[in-house]
């Protein structure tokens, strides 16, 4: 079930919402790209926005 609902978050992004997103994306990544923005998934459950 893990891998199917990563590839279809992976695949279609906008259907989701970020918080919807992040909860699930904490499985297969550190950091990801949502919507145009880099965010970093920390250990402590905090979630960082990064500014470029």
């Amino acid at each position: 079930m893990k891998k199917r609902i990563e590839k279809e978050m992976q695949k279609h992004p906008h259907r989701y919402k970020l918080h919807q997103y992040l909860k699930y994306a904490r499985q297969w990544c550190f950091a990801l790209a949502y919507k145009g923005k880099l965010y970093t998934l920390l250990d402590d459950g905090r979630i960082v926005k990064e500014n470029s």
